[in-house]
């Protein structure tokens, strides 16, 4: 065995040991599945696929803005802040899919999580766990999980401009079994991402929140 992967067991066998000791949390993506819940060793899994769809809300800023309002130069982020939205319209962008991205995030000995999903600014507001994941190449036959979804990531546009930054993130991940063959499709998780649209930082941001979502605990 690799140094390195020696050392990431070792990191989560200790994370284990003081997860059974804090009331036995167990993994939310893991449920549905015939795996041993916590796990007791690193889940071997391999991402599919995480295609994203860029969409952006078209903003009326008169609905909230009186004419006086529209003038001294107001931001097209901050119309689009005030107005409200009349209908959806697509919006190219170079993210078009996420896994890349995930799976550096994926390799990383100790995963990011976001500590809160209203409102992510940056990328500072988050904190490191040991990663359960240790990734296999598709034609692994020891690979037990295949994780792939999608991801909505919707902007706004006003007056015809496209705002800068983006306004929010909806992820849809599904956990493929693969010793069963079960799918199990988990709740989408919406992240109020507000980053400079099309950036590396918005990109690494959409990954960080596959992981804090593929990450969640529960008591059940």
């Amino acid at each position: 065995m690799l140094p390195r992967a020696r050392l990431r067991m070792m990191l989560y066998l200790t994370s284990v040991v003081i997860t059974v000791g804090c009331g036995n949390l167990k993994f939310l993506a893991l449920k549905g599945t015939e795996l041993e819940n916590p796990p007791l060793m690193p889940i071997k899994l391999y991402v599919k696929e995480f295609p994203v769809t860029s969409k952006a809300n078209v903003v009326d800023p008169n609905a909230a803005l009186g004419d006086n309002d529209m003038g001294g130069g107001r931001s097209i982020n901050a119309l689009a802040e005030a107005g409200n939205a009349i209908m959806v319209i697509s919006r190219n962008s170079r993210i078009e899919d996420l896994t890349r991205t995930l799976l550096r995030e994926l390799r990383r000995e100790k995963l990011r999580v976001f500590s809160e999903l209203d409102r992510v600014r940056d990328l500072q507001n988050v904190r490191e766990i040991a990663n359960p994941f240790i990734l296999v190449p598709p034609e692994d036959d020891d690979a037990q999980l295949e994780i792939s979804g999608s991801v909505l990531l919707l902007s706004k546009r006003v007056e015809q401009r496209f705002s800068q930054k983006s306004t929010s993130a909806t992820v849809e991940v599904v956990i493929t079994d693969l010793g069963t063959g079960k799918q199990t499709r988990m709740p989408p998780v919406k992240s109020g991402i507000n980053m400079t649209f099309n950036s590396k930082e918005l990109e690494e941001a959409i990954a960080i929140l596959i992981t804090t979502v593929v990450t969640q605990k529960t008591l059940f």
